[in-house]
Parts: C-alpha cells; sequence; structure tokens
C-alpha cells in the first residue's frame, strides 16, 4: 500500500461511464458506502485497467484511501488501485435489496427530501453525494451530443494514444513502469435524460443526464432506444420504489447528475391497509 494510505472497507453501488483523462488514459468515477454507510468518491479509478481486481456493484471491496488535498468535497478520496482486494457480494437473491438497504441506509446524512435540501447541504458543506426520491417522472428521452463534443473526444483519444506509444517506445527495462495499450473507448453520441419532480413543495421540475454505466453500456451496445426503454421501465414508479442516486462534478459543484438508481420492486404488502 502506498505511504500516508489507511485500509478501509466500501461497498460498491456506482459507476459511471468511462472518461478519458490526461493524466490517467481514462477513469471511471465510482461511489461506495464504508461499513458505517457514510458516502465516498473514489478516484482514479482506471477500471478497465485494472487486471483480477474489477469489482461489481454491491460488492464488497477493501483498499487504501487517502483524503484527496485537491478535492474540497468530503466525500472524495484517492485510491491506491493496486491494493484492491475483492470481497464479498450482496446476493442477487433472497431480498438482496434489503441487505443492501442495511448499509446503504444506514447514514442519514446523505438521505434528502428534495434536490434543494441537496443543493442547501452543498452550499454549506460541500456535500456532493444525495440520495432523493423522485415524486413524479415527467419524460425520459435521449438527447444528441453536439458534433463538437464528438470531435473533441476523438482529438482526445488520438491524441492519448500517441502518447502512451511514445512513452511505450521509450521505457524498456521495467516492464511494470509501461502504460498500458489504449484501449478503445466508443464516443456515446447521446445522453439519456430524466426530467422529474422531488419532493419539494411547489417543485418547478429537475431535467438531469443519466450517467450510470450499465445504462451507458446498454446504450453503446443496443441504441439509445434501448437504453430509454430501458430508463422509462426503471421510472415506472407503480413498480419500482425508485431513488436516484445524485452527484455533482468537481468544476460545477452546484449541478447534480444522477450517478446510480435503486429500484427495488415495489411489495404489494406495503399497500395493504
Amino acid at each position: 500500500m502506498k505511504p500516508g494510505y489507511t485500509e478501509h472497507k466500501i461497498l460498491i453501488w456506482g459507476k459511471t461511464y468511462p472518461e478519458l483523462s490526461k493524466k490517467y488514459i481514462e477513469t471511471v468515477c465510482t461511489a461506495g458506502v464504508f461499513e458505517s454507510g457514510k458516502p465516498v468518491r473514489l478516484y482514479p479509478i482506471t477500471y478497465r485497467y485494472l487486471n483480477d481486481e474489477q469489482f461489481r456493484l454491491y460488492q464488497w471491496i477493501t483498499a487504501g484511501l487517502f483524503k484527496n488535498p485537491n478535492d474540497g468535497r468530503p466525500e472524495s478520496y484517492k485510491i491506491d488501485c493496486d491494493s484492491i482486494i475483492l470481497g464479498k457480494k450482496l446476493p442477487t437473491t433472497e431480498d438482496e435489496w434489503g441487505k443492501r438497504a442495511e448499509f446503504m441506509f444506514r447514514d442519514k446524512t446523505w438521505q434528502f427530501e428534495s434536490v434543494d435540501d441537496l443543493q442547501q447541504a452543498q452550499k454549506k458543506d460541500r456535500t456532493s453525494i444525495g440520495i432523493v426520491t423522485p415524486r413524479e417522472i415527467t419524460r425520459v428521452e435521449a438527447s444528441d451530443r453536439s458534433e463538437e463534443d464528438a470531435r473533441s473526444f476523438d482529438e482526445k483519444f488520438e491524441d492519448l494514444k500517441k502518447t502512451v506509444e511514445a512513452q511505450r517506445a521509450q521505457i524498456q527495462m521495467f516492464e511494470d513502469a509501461i502504460p498500458p495499450e489504449m484501449k478503445k473507448l466508443e464516443f456515446l453520441k447521446s445522453r439519456v435524460m430524466v426530467s422529474w419532480l422531488c419532493k419539494a413543495e411547489g417543485c418547478s421540475g429537475h431535467k438531469m443526464q443519466v450517467l450510470d454505466w450499465g445504462l451507458c453500456e446498454l446504450q453503446r451496445r443496443e441504441g439509445s432506444e434501448a437504453a430509454v426503454r430501458r430508463m422509462k421501465e426503471i421510472c415506472n414508479l407503480k413498480i419500482y420504489d425508485l431513488k436516484f442516486f445524485l452527484g455533482n462534478l468537481f468544476q460545477y459543484p452546484t449541478s447534480f447528475l444522477i450517478v446510480g438508481m435503486w429500484y427495488p420492486k415495489r411489495r404489494e404488502d406495503l399497500f395493504r391497509w
């Protein structure tokens, strides 16, 4: 483990679609909770370049963490990816959502009645991750990204590829120091957007991007229509007890995005009088 890092146990609940990075080639914004239920953001994780350390959602990992001195958000920690040890996966049967909920909702400080409450916490304490329950879903759609975004992505990818190839050519003596060959990363031509109302009195509505990797991967494989269709299924509040995991961006701390979803099926006995 790297000097200054301390070992922690984390239950992973969120991964976003990979983003290109000049420093790390690409990164995946990853989120979890400690055993106390306190939320944590892990960075940087070059997830697709991990070998035997690739983890799943709702899997425990143990890793060395260090509070990120360059990120004032209280949930943000740097992670020593070489120290990752995979742990138990919470079951996918026998009330898996209930077993996960024991940890996910143990800490009440990141659960909010409304987006406004979360934004107020951000202003006061720099809170950057929160759980909010939608009252109503008004629209799910795919929003096209600009040609400029596509060009910028392609240019950045090619620049990174050249940099990695140059570094590999220069470093011959120490194999561990040779950067990995670039893996192809596809540009998603659209973003799935959800328009919704929270429980705030007089809520005028929120429109947010969905960056959940699972949904984005479905979009990459099968197209935007399939991703929108799946998101509409998840957003059926008559069937699913939906909660949104919201996270902000480092550059835009007051803007929140949907970085994950909590969607156990509603139980019939919950509606009995």
